[in-house]
């Protein structure tokens, strides 16, 4: 993915104004997102954009900050770490961005932090799962999305509760995949628990009955899956078909009970167990119900799609803690004074507790979700839960 990293001059610009009246450059506080808005990833990247213009246009219906309104530039990374790299150079030299958030894959991300943090600009990640995007400690980078390790933990309680003897992976052949699975691995060692076999697949797959045959006459009792709505959905179809008896849980954040139960006819994906940080459907679930239920109620009345409504979470979370640094920082848009304020941000928020510790991470709201019924519904289930 890094091969073309040098060669690649220019990225798409995608330029969207906050909703408002027309003000004044000078009463414009400008953020930078870095989005797959085109090509692999796209779906989830123009999720994430709908979801911070819901958070935009809400802050800036309310006065804005300080009298001052503000814009999310939007430029198309296309989860490539080559492109990511010259639209986070746009946003910063030509755009002047007091702030940014992104890239989506890890690879992307890593790309784009070394030169914010030599720029002096600070950039969230609300996505990318790596931990060293954050660790060692870095000085302008933070991060809302949950790391590799913090999920794997999170699915501790219910690999003890089910009794889990062995685990066998399916996972994306990117960092993506690989990152989730080493950091499973680590736990599951913790628990005495067998690894079985892991199977490192293209994104693009959608024949795996060779895999799932030899999973199927394996002795393991779990099958941790790592891949998008559309890959999991078609797993868990030929896996029925199969007539296979795996427990399944899935990784990553971004899969959805109602996407995958539309995909495959929902019979498939009735048993399974989603890892997940969000819950639309349930905002008790969330440390801010009022506001959960809010972005839930605003996607449903702008006739977003439903699928989106996770991944939308990730990047209306982004948009309002920066908001708050914002107000803390009284509407000031320099960098290392924003910088500062983002330290000090106290939020509950619609995806965890945004309180940035010493590597600049917070800790995510992690939840086993169980689908039970056909058209995705699921619930919260305390036995497999913290």
């Amino acid at each position: 993915m890094f091969k073309h990293f040098l060669t690649k001059l220019t990225a798409v610009a995608f330029t969207v104004a906050a909703a408002g009246p027309a003000i004044a450059a000078d009463d414009t506080i400008k953020i930078g997102s870095i989005q797959p808005l085109t090509d692999w990833g796209a779906a989830e990247g123009n999720f994430n954009r709908d979801g911070a213009r819901i958070a935009v246009d809400k802050i800036n219906a309310e006065g804005g900050i300080n009298g001052k309104l503000i814009e999310v530039i939007y430029e198309d990374g296309r989860n490539d770490p080559a492109d990511s790299l010259n639209a986070a150079q746009k946003l910063i030299n030509r755009d002047n961005v007091s702030i940014m958030f992104g890239c989506w894959l890890s690879s992307a991300t890593l790309a784009v932090t070394p030169l914010a943090e030599r720029a002096g600009v600070p950039f969230i990640s609300e996505v990318s799962g790596a931990d060293e995007i954050t660790h060692p400690a870095k000085n302008y980078i933070f991060r809302l999305s949950t790391l590799f390790s913090q999920e794997a933990d999170g699915a501790r309680k219910a690999i003890k509760a089910l009794g889990t003897k062995k685990v066998t992976f399916i996972a994306q052949d990117n960092d993506f995949g690989r990152g989730s699975v080493e950091a499973f691995v680590d736990m599951l060692k913790e628990e005495n628990v067998e690894i079985g076999e892991i199977f490192y697949i293209d994104a693009g797959s959608s024949d795996f009955y060779p895999i799932l045959t030899k999973i199927k006459n394996d002795d393991a009792d779990l099958l941790v899956l790592t891949h998008n709505n559309a890959g999991v959905a078609k797993i868990l179809e030929q896996k029925h078909e199969l007539s296979m008896p795996q427990k399944v849980l899935c990784t990553g954040g971004s899969v959805w009970p109602y996407t995958i139960a539309k995909l495959n006819g929902g019979k498939p994906s009735q048993g399974v167990m989603v890892l997940a940080f969000f819950a639309a459907d349930l905002p008790e679930y969330s440390p801010n119900p009022e506001e959960a239920k809010y972005y839930a109620d605003e996607w449903k009345r702008r006739g977003l799609p439903w699928d989106g409504v996770q991944e939308g979470s990730r990047a209306y979370e982004a948009v309002m803690t920066i908001a708050e640094a914002l107000k803390i920082n009284n509407g000031d848009g320099d960098r290392k004074s924003l910088r500062d304020a983002l330290e000090k941000v106290d939020r509950q928020g619609i995806i965890g507790h945004v309180v940035f510790d010493e590597f600049h991470d917070i800790k995510p709201n992690i939840m086993v979700l169980e689908i039970t019924g056909e058209n995705g519904e699921y619930e919260v289930p305390a036995a497999l839960n913290k």
